[in-house]
């Protein structure tokens, strides 16, 4: 007899776990929840035409303010352009004239021999073509004008440049990114409450922010921004709270948590945090139901002492999987074993 000790385990036999009920209690005024730092501005800088890079005045990790000046363009080219254009209308423009005028008298030029008959079902088509093509000109023409009034493009924030994607004499494309700009002081750390924590927090709000990459180290905070719509179906919000990053210490991406003091008090179930599953960003918990485990997704409030305040995704009957929930998938069958 062979033993296959390291074989995956059969998905059609059910999965040992160990279950238990939710608890049901207040919430305490503290909310502990997890978030990311991103910055505060972030922008791409671009070419509004086809034109060429005379100078560079910025590079990679500059410290840009306010109409910082980044790239000037070369007039020459710019004027070149603009003449081919001009020509270009002006030939679209004799083209209108000369077909409306022929749509005009297609009946009698027909009879009379000067146009055939495929010309003259596509005089309306052509007619239509023509005027289009004097529009994306005009169009075109004005782009180009207002790159000749911006021969040298300015930072329109403050921040540091994050990518330089311009060299001096390269011909840059339209809408090319030239630089992309962040500002990161203050820096924003972006966090997600349920919806039942709307009347908690407001714009001020003080904020402790602790970061997980920095050794949980502190720094204070206050919200900026509150969404005013709800994601489902999580059923919660985004929020923005500034932290001051004079030295540029804090980097967008850092994970981090925020802590608050809220104005609510109401029921949530407390669940160990080993039952909580991370996916994709997203926290889940696995219920029981007819011996089969169920994948729920949840809105933490808190964690503390190893316990996750759920405020959203269950009731108070559901029996959570208190251990073995990580090899779980949505519908596996389970033998369960309370605690």
């Amino acid at each position: 007899m062979t033993s296959c000790g390291g074989c995956p385990r059969d998905p059609n036999s059910p999965a040992s776990v160990v279950v238990e009920p939710v608890k049901v209690q207040e919430s305490s005024p503290t909310v502990i929840v997890p978030g990311v730092l991103i910055p505060k501005d972030k922008v791409d800088i671009k070419s509004q035409s086809a034109v060429r890079i005379a100078e560079v005045f910025a590079n990679k990790g500059d410290r840009v303010s306010i109409g910082s000046p980044l790239v000037r363009f070369a007039e020459d080219e710019i004027n070149v352009k603009l003449n081919q254009l001009r020509s270009a209308l002006k030939e679209a423009e004799a083209a209108v004239d000369k077909n409306q005028f022929l749509l005009k008298n297609r009946d009698r030029l027909l009879e009379e021999g000067r146009i055939d008959k495929t010309q003259y079902d596509g005089l309306s088509t052509e007619v239509s073509h023509n005027e289009a093509s004097v529009e994306k000109l005009k169009a075109d023409i004005a782009a180009v004008e207002f790159s000749a009034t911006r021969l040298q493009l300015t930072s329109p924030i403050s921040g540091i440049v994050t990518e330089k994607y311009a060299s001096p004499m390269q011909m840059a494309a339209e809408n090319q990114v030239l630089f992309t700009i962040e500002n990161i002081d203050p820096i924003l750390v972006s966090f997600s409450l349920s919806s039942n924590e709307s009347a908690g927090i407001k714009i001020g709000t003080p904020i402790t922010v602790r970061i997980e990459d920095l050794d949980n180290s502190e720094y204070g905070g206050q919200v900026v921004y509150i969404s005013p719509d709800i994601s489902q179906p999580g059923k919660t919000f985004d929020v923005w709270a500034a932290v001051s990053n004079p030295n540029s210490i804090l980097k967008s991406g850092m994970i981090a948590t925020a802590e608050f003091i809220s104005t609510n008090i109401h029921k949530i179930y407390a669940v160990p945090s080993t039952s909580v599953i991370s996916r994709n960003r997203d926290k889940y918990v696995f219920t029981v139901n007819n011996g089969v485990a169920r994948q729920v997704k949840v809105s933490i409030r808190n964690v503390h002492d190893n316990i996750a305040e759920i405020s959203e995704g269950l009731s108070e009957n559901d029996f959570i999987v208190a251990k073995g929930a990580e090899n779980l998938q949505d519908g596996t069958p389970v033998d369960m074993f309370r605690r």
